[in-house]
């Protein structure tokens, strides 16, 4: 079962490659954009920007932050990710959206390491790579996963306007319950990983401002 089960993804991972390759340039470019991006902030920005960390950190050591609340912030903004992605999937036009989410997330991912590593200095690069760098690695493959799940079936759409289906298997019917059923398998594994980064980064977070 497991062997066949790798099978299939390598099939699919191979079938699909150009694919999930572009989606992750696009997310790589985000991050460089976003780093970028911190140098182009004129002395008053930087300065507002310090100032937000610093009373966030504060804030984190004072033990006033509700783990809660960021376990449900983190959550909810995963969720929002994999909503917008199921949505997009059954839409033609919703194809570029795809790239553009990524590269904003990158974007993200960019700006705030650039932001910590210019606060922190050298202790910022192991804040980014122990807090930040952790949930990019185990959450990013399987968000580009479901891209490219939506970007197959919005392909699918898209062909079956062109020239009507001669298979059962290549209808639009047929192929949604695969689509669902692979969104949620992927979704799980991002919530999973969401959770557990939004339990443990604070943690390691406020032990890192003592080193």
């Amino acid at each position: 079962m497991i062997h066949k089960t790798a099978n299939v993804v390598k099939e699919h991972i191979r079938d699909n490659k150009y694919t999930y390759l572009s989606l992750f340039i696009f997310y790589i470019i985000g991050i460089v954009a976003g780093a970028l991006a911190v140098n182009e902030l004129d002395y008053h920005q930087k300065t507002e920007m310090t100032t937000f960390f610093n009373d966030f950190l504060k804030l984190l050591n004072s033990d006033n932050v509700n783990g809660v609340s960021l376990l449900k912030v983190s959550v909810l903004d995963s969720l929002r990710i994999i909503i917008l992605f199921w949505l997009l999937g059954i839409t033609v036009i919703g194809l570029p959206v795809y790239y553009l989410t990524l590269g904003m997330k990158g974007f993200s991912t960019g700006f705030s390491s650039g932001i910590v590593m210019g606060v922190l200095g050298e202790k910022g690069i192991l804040v980014s790579v122990f807090c930040f760098l952790p949930k990019e690695i185990l959450t990013i493959p399987f968000i580009i996963a479901l891209g490219v799940n939506g970007i197959r079936l919005t392909k699918g759409i898209f062909k079956n306007w062109i020239k009507k289906p001669v298979k059962k298997e290549d209808t639009l019917k047929s192929k949604f319950l695969p689509y669902c059923f692979v969104t949620v398998f992927f979704s799980l594994f991002i919530l999973f990983m969401t959770i557990m980064d939004a339990i443990i980064a604070p943690f390691t977070l406020r032990l890192l401002t003592f080193v």
